[in-house]
């Protein structure tokens, strides 16, 4: 169900109150679109927080035949004629959205004098960027992995603190830009579940991530493991939601 950062699904979520065989997977996205969209509702109070699961780094991404052959390439041609190049990635205060903003923060470009143009995941925005709709984009690797595997897509850098194993591309740190953006995911059950039905999923969660069948899974995806149980991934999500809607705040995106 998606739609406005998954407020559109979250909201439907909370309808299932009680019902313990119900889960939905949130993340950062979520917690920005809440302020974004003006939504009434919190992950810390409308629904049951049950596991942190895992990080993902947004990367940078042009099509192979891409006028920007590398990082600086992008960088020069962003202080030449900031609007002169189109950004996408997310849906408005996604992690491409932000990693936009704060791109043109650590630039010293005005925001309004470059574009973004959203979408509703990474692939839709793979997809603009292919048709020539978009000239660059960020979103989390594994959302257009099959594209960079079979090169239709390349990685102009990795939006992290280090280089990614497996992934061919320096960090934007290293060409003196300090730009760092992760999408982290985990999974709530609806408000109302009683607290032995809280602790069998939150066992059920804590017995799967131990498993070679789920390390197989953070290897393939490239994704960092960020595990958390019940009670550390409530202070998370409390503490992400203090900090996010200031971060967008401070880049101009929400009053």
């Amino acid at each position: 169900m998606p739609g406005k950062a998954g407020t559109v699904g979250l909201n439907e979520f909370t309808k299932w109150k009680g019902q313990n065989a119900k889960l939905m997977v949130t993340g950062f996205v979520m917690v920005a679109g809440i302020p974004l969209n003006a939504s009434p509702l919190l992950l810390s109070r409308d629904v049951t927080p049950i596991a942190s699961l895992v990080s993902e780094n947004d990367v940078l991404v042009v099509p192979a035949n891409s006028r920007f052959q590398t990082a600086e390439d992008l960088i020069a041609a962003l202080k030449a004629n900031p609007g002169n190049v189109r950004f996408g990635g997310s849906s408005l205060g996604g992690t491409g959205h932000v990693a936009f903003a704060k791109l043109s923060q650590e630039l010293g470009l005005p925001l309004k004098g470059m574009k973004f143009i959203p979408s509703a995941g990474g692939m839709q925005a793979a997809k603009a960027l292919l048709a020539g709709e978009i000239d660059v984009v960020s979103t989390g690797y594994t959302e257009i992995d099959d594209l960079l595997k079979n090169k239709t897509l390349r990685v102009l850098a990795v939006l992290a603190d280090e280089r990614l194993p497996g992934i061919d591309a320096p960090t934007l740190k290293e060409k003196g830009v300090n730009v760092s953006i992760a999408n982290w995911r985990g999974v709530v059950a609806p408000a109302g579940i009683s607290s032995n039905e809280r602790t069998r999923l939150e066992l059920q969660i804590a017995r799967m991530v131990k498993t070679p069948q789920w390390e197989r899974v953070l290897s393939q995806n490239k994704w960092q493991n960020n595990y958390m149980d019940v009670a550390s991934f409530k202070r998370y999500v409390q503490y992400q939601e203090s900090v996010i809607p200031a971060l967008l705040k401070n880049l101009d995106l929400i009053k």
